[in-house]
């Protein structure tokens, strides 16, 4: 299995763990944590790789299985989302590109001086700062869910939690997810307050060394396209092997 095809499983294998409901349909799995209706990586529709429904089928699929939840959110794992673009945009549904980026080289290191392994109750009120500093933060029952979201996911994979501190207090904070040959590092966030100080860079370098220590042959991490963190992953030695798409669209009332 190559490389891309290994992390596509990795992530779909987790979110199968995490769902309380599943449903089949011609095309992929539709999943669903009745528990959090508003995390979108909950509740969402995904493609299987090779198959090839047209974009009204798979708006149509969504608008059936997702009625009730305030977005709906389709997952194409496979350059077949490179086609889909255009009509989704049409239909009013926001495009995100996601790179797949695995780690091959070994850059200059940061420094780790400040950073610690943490846990996820020392974490849970950094989650919800981080959340309120975002797009999707301005609710707080949002906010909750999303914190609920990251707790559960200890239920699915082995997950270990990194921090870099600034004077005692966490200033940036990441996860490392594990099933014993692939790691994924996941939620990297630096605090509004906090960035352009190394911060981030520091992290993600101790989740790093953390997961090649521990015998992993395959890390990974997943990057906006269109935004400049996967810069920064390029000089810590992570190379893009693939594209995966998330579409999505939103109620109105739920925007920011």
């Amino acid at each position: 299995m190559g490389e891309l095809a290994r992390c596509v499983a990795f992530i779909r294998a987790f979110d199968e763990r995490l769902a309380t409901r599943r449903e089949r349909t011609s095309f992929g799995w539709a999943l669903f944590n009745d528990e959090l209706p508003r995390v979108q990586g909950r509740n969402m529709l995904a493609v299987d790789v090779g198959a090839r429904p047209t974009v009204e089928e798979l708006v149509g699929k969504a608008e059936r299985l997702q009625a009730g939840l305030v977005h709906r959110k389709i997952c194409v794992d496979d350059l077949y989302g490179a086609e889909l673009e255009a009509g989704f945009r049409k239909h009013g549904w926001r495009v995100e590109r996601l790179v797949v980026m695995t780690h091959h080289r070994v850059a200059h290191p940061a420094d780790v001086a400040h950073t610690t392994e943490t846990s996820a109750d020392t974490l849970a009120p950094v989650w919800a700062e981080g959340i309120r500093s975002g797009p999707v933060g301005r609710d707080e029952e949002t906010v909750r869910q999303l914190v609920s979201a990251q707790l559960q996911r200890r239920a699915a994979v082995a997950v270990r939690y990194f921090a870099s501190l600034h004077d005692g207090e966490i200033a940036a904070y990441c996860e490392l997810f594990s099933d014993g040959r692939t790691a994924q590092i996941e939620s990297v966030m630096t605090l509004p307050r906090f960035r352009r100080q190394g911060h981030g860079r520091a992290v993600i370098e101790r989740a790093l060394g953390e997961a090649h220590r521990s015998g992993h042959d395959l890390v990974f991490l997943l990057a906006d396209d269109e935004d400049w963190p996967k810069h920064l992953y390029a000089k810590l030695g992570f190379e893009p092997v693939g594209l995966v798409w998330d579409f999505v669209r939103e109620a109105e009332d739920s925007r920011s």
